[in-house]
């Protein structure tokens, strides 16, 4: 519990501090985009590299990806399940309501968390790699989908996958592993350094974005989709993943890892994907910040509980 508590004083010092950088304007208004465009275009895809040609390639695709994927993918279908027998909602409200539920903030918060709770960054791709090349795709395609009436060509989804560069890295980093080949340190250095950048931009790019929000200020009418969301992401998420790891035979740190993955906060690309659809936006935003708020609670009582 000590490793978990240290690891959140970084991230939520971190965070504070991005806070604080917003309300002064230090990086001026345009603050906040250099830094995510910073994260997405250069540094996670290089964190991603490094990481991958530092860690065990068969345990990074095998059991805590399946655990990542069915984990995510079981939590939304029942939330869909769930939300369209109890409720009258549908269209796009129930399927933001389904993301809202499932889809974990990976890259933003999976690589903090990993290296400050978890001691390796490795620990974070299986879930990356998964929601980057399936899940995201899956999502958007439906959302189109219900929004538009509309479906998109399967074309087009491939051309997005293949212009994200997270997959992109990925896709190198593997093809580097399996063939066998390791790069010379002077050349892997540049993209370590700017790999290094990736963890504290992010961190600093959030703790900007929360200002200004307030969740759950007004009722809109989605205040019951928000809670079950949240309690989705933060309990019936985790506990998905940590049966799964137990019956695939997982123990000690390799579960708590998994656990921890799936416990993550509510990805912020849920709330840009409900933002691009006009479709449930302040139910994908509140969702976000206070499962990033709960996630501390959730991970607290995970590491107290598997650590005894």
């Amino acid at each position: 519990m000590t490793g978990v508590l240290s690891g959140f004083f970084i991230v939520w010092c971190l965070i504070a501090i991005g806070w604080i950088v917003g309300r002064t304007g230090v990086l001026g208004e345009q603050g906040r985009f250099v830094l995510n465009r910073t994260t997405f275009f250069l540094a996670s895809p290089c964190l991603v590299l490094t990481s991958l040609l530092e860690s065990d390639l068969g345990q990074v695709l095998s059991t805590p990806m399946l655990i990542a994927g069915v984990s995510g993918l079981v939590s939304g279908g029942l939330l869909l399940l769930i939300v369209r027998l109890l409720t009258k909602r549908r269209g796009a409200e129930l399927v933001v309501t389904a993301i809202s539920g499932s889809v974990v903030n990976g890259a933003n918060m999976g690589f903090p968390i990993a290296a400050y709770v978890l001691g390796d960054t490795s620990h974070a791709l299986p879930v990356i790699l998964f929601q980057q090349a399936i899940y995201t795709p899956l999502y958007l395609f439906v959302l189109h989908a219900v929004t538009t009436k509309m479906r998109p060509s399967p074309a087009g989804v491939l051309r997005n996958i293949a212009s994200n560069p997270t997959i992109v890295a990925a896709v190198v980093g593997i093809v580097l592993v399996v063939c066998g080949v390791k790069l010379p340190e002077v050349i892997l250095q540049p993209f370590g350094s700017i790999a290094d950048m990736a963890i504290p931009a992010m961190l600093l790019a959030y703790g900007i974005s929360l200002i200004g929000s307030a969740p759950l200020a007004k009722d809109d009418g989605y205040r019951g989709l928000i809670a079950i969301a949240t309690a989705f992401k933060l309990a019936v998420m985790p506990l998905i993943a940590l049966g799964l790891g137990m019956l695939l035979g997982l123990g000690g740190h390799d579960l708590f890892a998994v656990v921890v993955m799936a416990a993550l906060p509510t990805a912020q690309n849920v709330f840009v994907a409900a933002s691009q659809y006009k479709a449930a936006e302040n139910l994908a935003r509140d969702t976000v910040l206070l499962t990033t708020v709960g996630t501390v609670i959730t991970l607290l009582i995970v590491s107290g509980v598997m650590s005894a």
